[in-house]
């Protein structure tokens, strides 16, 4: 009797594995992953310039020409442009999350929004910071700047660890410029009359 059972108990589950099987493959076939238009853009091309004489206008002279830069922008790409895309999703899905009170990544965006209660508070949430800013000296610098980088917090330099540029047999501790509060030195430097106001603006901020 327990054999007849367990025969029992073995067919069906056996048939429930094929139908399990049979129901995701039918799902697979109708609700695969759906992609949009990607590979290499043709009508970018010049085709008016051979590509031995110069590849890049060959492949992107005709985007080059009818592309123009962003007014807040010093140079635009593929890249410039994936990164827009990215942002602009990305901000899309954070406002649909800040409607919902039980998402912590809505809260924290939606408290990110809140200007009103940031401006509330002043400079008391990083006085800390500035404190010891005011306080370092030559000494303690390098200590401050480490403990701000643990803290997710840039400084005038980065560090980076990595092989020699000069001796690329061994590993070195190397310094660079760290990120600006903007995007690039054209920001700081530039005449154009958009770079000019947006300087203004952030020195003013």
């Amino acid at each position: 009797m327990k054999s007849l059972i367990a025969a029992s108990l073995l067919a069906a589950t056996a048939i429930a594995g094929v139908t399990a099987a049979t129901s995701q493959t039918s799902t697979a076939k109708t609700t695969g992953a759906q992609y949009g238009t990607f590979g290499f853009d043709e009508k970018g091309m010049d085709r008016s310039v051979a590509p031995g004489d110069n590849f890049y206008a060959y492949a992107n002279g005709t985007w080059a020409k009818t592309t123009p830069i962003p007014a807040d922008k010093a140079n635009y790409g593929a890249f410039n442009f994936l990164s827009d895309l990215s942002e602009s999703r990305t901000r899309g899905i954070l406002d649909t999350a800040a409607k919902d009170p039980n998402s912590k990544i809505g809260r924290a965006y939606a408290t990110f929004l809140d200007r009103a209660a940031i401006d509330a508070k002043g400079l008391a949430p990083i006085q800390p910071w500035l404190t010891k800013v005011k306080g370092t000296t030559r000494a303690t610098y390098p200590a401050l700047v480490a403990e701000a980088s643990r803290a997710g917090i840039g400084g005038p330099f980065g560090a980076y660890f990595g092989q020699d540029d000069k001796q690329p047999e061994i590993y070195a501790l190397s310094l660079a410029q760290a990120g600006l509060g903007m995007p690039d030195r054209d920001y700081y430097l530039g005449t154009d009359a958009k770079l000019v106001e947006t300087k203004a603006a952030y020195q003013a901020h």
